[in-house]
Formats: structure tokens, C-alpha cells, sequence
């Protein structure tokens, strides 16, 4: 009898073990396909949210702007800069700046990326002057800055903003987030896939 009882509970005790072995595979291989998939160019582009480590940037007042150390370049179509009087523009496109134009390609609002989709923005002369009173005032504001061409978003903050002719300004902003490469996410896939094979003909 007590052979039998032996019997019965190790084949239960086998059965558990298959059962739980065909779930981890299972789940390995949805895994794996989720990494391909990633990997695999889906021709399907959204919105990109940097938010990454904050970054200083700062344009002494009386700063060439045709320099590249006073250009904030963000993407191949945004550098932000100043020239010694008036607002900010953009020199990938701009030679200085235009009311309720410049920084051509951008797009501005007050608040957090924690809720970037729902905010409503502004090109920089109406979130700065026409929402705030003046640049100066800006200073300190949460804000959300988008990249129109790139579809990116970014979380800045102006810290100075220097009158009186000289030019000058300086804030801090977000940075973009290294992705995985394809390669990677490809060969974490392959990886994936090839260990769940291994495990289910070992069952």
C-alpha cells in the first residue's frame, strides 16, 4: 500500500514539475517574439520622451551666437541660441529671432512630462511674453518643450535670462535615453527563443 501511495505521489509530483516546466517555456517564448518584434522595423512612429539626466546650458551675455558652444544642439533641426538683444531662435534654420516664430520648430507649454499629451503649447513669444508677462518671469517655470519634426519631448526649465541688451540665458532640460539596439534586442530574442526550444525538448 504504502508502495502504491509512493507510486502515485511521485507521478503527481512529476506531473507539477511538466506542467510548471511548460509554463516557463511558454512564457520564454512570448518573451522571445516580444524581442523580435521590438527589434523589427514596424514603420509605426510615436512621440519620443527624453528623460534622461538633466543637462546645463548656458549662453554667457555677449556670447557669439554663431558659435557652436552657444547653440544647444538638440536634434540636427533644433540649436537654440540668443543673439544680444531680443528672444531665443533656432540656427539650424533661423539667423536671429522672429516674434511668434522663433524657435522655429518648436513648441512650448507649461507643466511636466508626466503629462506631456495633454498640455497645450505654444510657440515660444506666446508661452514666454503673452502667458507670463516677459522672459524674465519664465524663470523657475516647469515646462515642456517639443520638438515638432523630431516629435520629441523634453522637460525645461530657464534659469536666467539676462536684459538689457546683452543677450544671455541659461536652463536646464532633459536629455534623450540610449534605446537598445536592434542587434541587441534581436540577439536577446534569438537567446530567448533557442533556451525555450532546449527546455521543451527536455521535457
Amino acid at each position: 500500500m504504502n508502495t502504491k501511495n509512493a507510486f502515485f505521489g511521485l507521478s503527481q509530483k512529476n506531473m507539477n514539475t511538466n506542467i510548471r516546466r511548460r509554463r516557463v517555456s511558454r512564457r520564454m517564448g512570448q518573451l522571445a517574439l516580444l524581442a523580435l518584434a521590438m527589434a523589427s522595423p514596424s514603420g509605426i512612429s510615436a512621440a519620443t520622451i527624453w528623460t534622461g539626466p538633466l543637462f546645463s546650458f548656458t549662453v554667457a551675455s555677449g556670447a557669439n551666437p554663431n558659435l557652436a558652444a552657444n547653440e544647444d544642439r538638440l536634434t540636427t533641426h533644433d540649436w537654440i541660441t540668443r543673439g544680444p538683444s531680443l528672444g531665443i531662435y533656432n540656427a539650424a534654420t533661423e539667423g536671429g529671432f522672429s516674434h511668434y516664430i522663433s524657435p522655429a520648430d518648436t513648441a512650448w507649454a507649461d507643466g511636466t512630462l508626466a503629462n506631456y499629451g495633454s498640455l497645450t503649447y505654444h510657440d515660444w513669444n506666446t508661452w514666454a511674453k503673452d502667458m507670463h508677462g516677459s522672459p524674465q518671469a519664465t524663470v523657475g517655470v516647469p515646462a515642456v518643450l517639443h520638438l515638432l519634426t523630431d516629435d520629441i519631448y523634453l522637460s525645461i526649465t530657464f534659469i536666467s535670462w539676462t536684459s538689457g541688451g546683452t543677450g544671455g540665458f541659461s536652463y536646464l532640460r532633459s536629455t534623450s535615453v540610449p534605446e537598445p539596439t536592434s542587434f541587441a534586442l534581436a540577439g536577446l530574442g534569438a537567446a530567448l527563443l533557442s533556451l525555450s526550444r532546449r527546455r521543451k525538448q527536455s521535457l
